[in-house]
């Protein structure tokens, strides 16, 4: 079904027990739409207690596919909220513990570099490092790693590369547990330590303990490296400054970071699922995910998870440097999953998805 002259995909599974509607969803994204742009394209799935609806605008390539909330993005650091929850399915198997120092969990290689930049391994804990409150530099924040892509987009990264390079340019921002930063690092450690932990890929790891297959998630995928391909002409084309990102080799963001590919659908799926208590063995896993205590007092980050308020609107969040953003509200159980085409349009996919949420109170 298809909405004006800018073309909607548009999907409705049930009716909605909630008050929220697919013609909200649809106003909403119209309202982002019309404030016009060079490749604008947004697509927003909603996920409710018996729901799921979906509605897109754009081209998902340069050829002219229209796009779908099915079409597959790069979802960037909502990575995070998966690579955490398998860390905490280790921690309920007992395989990790959330107090170890990290210098037990990760290579001698990794170590040593670490410890040559000032960071103690042995103090810095495994919820330190989810958290963001490990006192770790962001690689990917730095000029350097920006220069860099930009220089040669083609460049496959390695793991060693990344952390090495964030032990290059910058020193530690704090000691274990004194603020919230923010650092890619720290999660491309997690990736690694999951991988030493259980003997297999990153990708695949996740996948298994998150048990992708049994809980639907048949749009996303790792872009290199899982049991499952990204189907052919599923991802789109996402923008940044102008330039079509299509070719950027993924290892730019692909270690646990980011690096899955998925759906709008899948994400609010995905966070319907964690959020509602149906991704862990034990209910106390998901209190520890979303539990302040412990945390400095200021931060906005639980465990692989962001906490926030916008116009009265509590919800669980992440967001994705390629312009995604997944919200969950937990007063009406409402999850809300977007993406758009173009980087800079973050914003506007952000008020969208804001105004969708006030809209259904």
């Amino acid at each position: 079904m298809r909405f004006g002259i800018v073309g909607f995909a548009f999907l409705l599974l049930v009716s909605s027990a909630v008050d929220a509607s697919p013609e909200k969803l649809a106003s909403v994204l119209a309202e982002a739409v019309a404030e016009g742009g060079e490749h604008v394209g947004f697509s927003l799935h909603v996920v409710t207690a018996e729901d799921s609806y979906g509605v897109a605008s754009g081209m998902a390539t340069p050829e002219g596919t229209l796009l779908t909330d099915g079409h597959m993005f790069r979802i960037a650091s909502i990575t995070k909220s998966y690579v955490a929850a398998t860390v905490l399915r280790l921690v309920e198997i007992g395989t990790f513990d959330l107090k170890a120092p990290i210098t037990t969990m990760i290579d001698p290689v990794f170590d040593e570099v670490l410890v040559s930049d000032g960071y103690d391994t042995s103090v810095i804990t495994l919820k330190h490092v989810l958290s963001h409150t490990a006192g770790l530099y962001d690689h990917a924040q730095s000029k350097n790693f920006i220069d860099a892509i930009f220089a040669k987009p083609t460049h496959v990264w390695t793991r060693r590369e990344q952390v090495s390079s964030g032990v290059e340019w910058g020193d530690p921002v704090g000691t274990p547990g004194e603020k919230f930063f923010y650092s890619d690092t720290g999660y491309v450690l997690l990736g690694h330590m999951i991988e030493r932990a259980t003997g297999k890929a990153l990708p695949v790891a996740v996948r298994s303990l998150l048990q992708f297959e049994k809980n639907d998630l048949k749009e996303t995928a790792w872009e290199r490296g899982d049991a499952l391909a990204v189907p052919e002409g599923k991802r789109v084309h996402q923008f940044m400054a102008g330039q079509d990102t299509y070719n950027w080799d993924p290892s730019v963001d692909l270690y646990g970071g980011g690096g899955l590919v998925a759906s709008t659908r899948d994400v609010a799926r995905y966070y319907s699922l964690l959020l509602g208590g149906k991704v862990f063995e034990d209910k106390a896993t998901l209190s520890k995910m979303l539990s302040h205590n412990g945390l400095p007092e200021a931060s906005p980050y639980r465990l692989g998870i962001f906490e926030q308020t916008y116009d009265g609107i509590h919800v669980y969040e992440h967001g994705g440097f390629w312009g995604t953003l997944v919200f969950y509200e937990p007063s009406s159980s409402v999850a809300i999953a977007g993406a758009a085409l173009q980087q800079k349009d973050y914003p506007k996919l952000k008020k969208a998805m804001v105004n969708f949420l006030k809209s259904i109170k």
